[in-house]
């Protein structure tokens, strides 16, 4: 065989094996772009009423087939849907039709958490309500429809004199926000958002772009809580690796519930409570760390390890700021001692609330275990390892805690052999 023979017979192979690359390719995209579907939030915020309207959309319902969600606590009603729609029982079930598929009902926002005191309220001039309660959390059966998936996003129209919208997801344009939440089969508008004449400030600190946003007249100190995390967010995104891209801080004063509450994206806390309380730690901090952690602990008839969760919320609301060089050494022994003296009365630890007394105890153990962790291991690791370790997890136990520290120093971990958690 001639050389030249060769050439064109190789550029002829060659040219070949590119079309089939290219053809399968694009066989490959054609199948993904088959797959998805548009799901559309539109909200429609109704002062006079304390709630919204809400109609989701599904381009392509043959994709998504069926949707159901418990209505047990009455919120939701004037259920409407093209396709069949099935209530019983305190059960929605909505078969979609082909095509173009929508789903439309009122939920009723304003909440009582305690008497006189809401964790969520919708009032002539500002809302501050959960996306969680928005959207109900949803069962979705594709049926034989393999990988199917939703591009979705969440539009919010204002009443007239209404001048923003905030949330924890990333703004499109306007008030139109991206929802993608890969931890879920049905991506949910999830997270605290507050609407209406309301302030905002923001910044954008290692990485992540926060916005603290309360509503006017209500003295949240807006810019003493950005000016925080710009000294303190470092050290979080140290001690977590893992941080959100955006976090939205909500703040308002009564008739608000006088805590703070954490979600996935965002949290609340009540325009009372300080950054930073007399005894060193930080309500902000705390509920900071539920956020980004997401660690609750596992509560059963057979386990009970809430203390898991609080304590470490509430060991780092001071650890992080003691990093940042917020406070002095001596200040976070005061802490620790001052804690220590708070819940020297608990003898167990391992109960399906944890108070203020088990917190404070839990926290002390944390401590201890931190101190046992970095000598055993020649301060190659620390807590903040074991943290990382149980974000995977989120509802932890005693036994999930023990088996993170025993993979980092090995067995027979002191701290954990305490008596307070027998």
């Amino acid at each position: 065989m001639s050389f030249v023979l060769k050439i064109r017979l190789f550029v002829f192979k060659f040219f070949w094996l590119f079309v089939l690359m290219a053809g399968s390719a694009q066989a490959m995209a054609t199948t993904s772009s088959d797959l998805s579907y548009e799901l559309t939030y539109k909200v429609t915020l109704e002062p006079s009423k304390q709630g919204a309207s809400v109609i989701i959309s599904v381009n392509k319902g043959e994709l998504l087939k069926q949707l159901s969600f418990n209505n047990s606590r009455d919120i939701y009603s004037n259920i409407r849907a093209n396709g069949k729609l099935i209530i019983k029982d305190k059960r929605v079930t909505w078969e979609l039709p082909q095509g173009v598929a929508q789903l439309s009902y009122f939920v009723a926002l304003t909440h009582e958490r305690d008497p006189g005191k809401y964790d969520a309220i919708v009032t002539k001039d500002w809302a501050v309500f959960r996306g969680d309660d928005l959207i109900p959390p949803a069962h979705i059966d594709t049926g034989d429809v393999m990988g199917s998936y939703a591009i979705a996003t969440m539009q919010v129209v204002l009443p007239e004199g209404w001048t923003s919208i905030e949330t924890g997801w990333p703004r499109k344009k306007d008030n139109i926000f991206s929802i993608d939440n890969p931890d879920r089969r049905f991506d949910r508008p999830t997270g605290w958002m507050i609407a209406g004449k309301v302030g905002t400030r923001r910044a954008k600190v290692s990485g992540t772009s926060i916005a603290v946003s309360a509503p006017k007249g209500e003295h949240f100190k807006r810019m003493d809580s950005l000016t925080f995390f710009n000294f303190v967010w470092p050290e979080v995104h140290k001690a977590f690796i893992k941080t959100p891209q955006k976090l939205l801080v909500v703040g308002a004063g009564d008739p608000m519930w006088r805590g703070g509450l954490s979600a996935a994206n965002s949290l609340f806390l009540h325009a009372d409570r300080p950054l930073v309380s007399e005894n060193g730690t930080s309500p902000l901090l705390h509920e900071l760390t539920h956020m980004i952690t997401r660690i609750s602990g596992a509560t059963t008839a057979n386990t009970n390890d809430d203390w898991i969760a609080e304590g470490v919320a509430e060991f780092y609301s001071f650890e992080l700021l003691y990093r940042a060089h917020g406070m002095t050494k001596s200040r976070r022994n005061a802490i620790i001692k001052s804690l220590d003296k708070w819940g020297a009365e608990v003898k167990h630890l391992r109960k399906s609330k944890s108070t203020g007394p088990v917190t404070a105890r839990a926290v002390v153990l944390l401590d201890e275990l931190d101190k046992e962790i970095r000598k055993r291991s020649k301060n190659k690791y620390n807590i903040d390892h074991v943290i990382r370790d149980l974000m995977k997890t989120r509802k932890v136990t005693l036994d999930d805690l023990q088996k993170s520290v025993e993979k980092l120093i090995g067995p027979k971990v002191d701290a954990l052999n305490s008596p307070l958690l027998k």
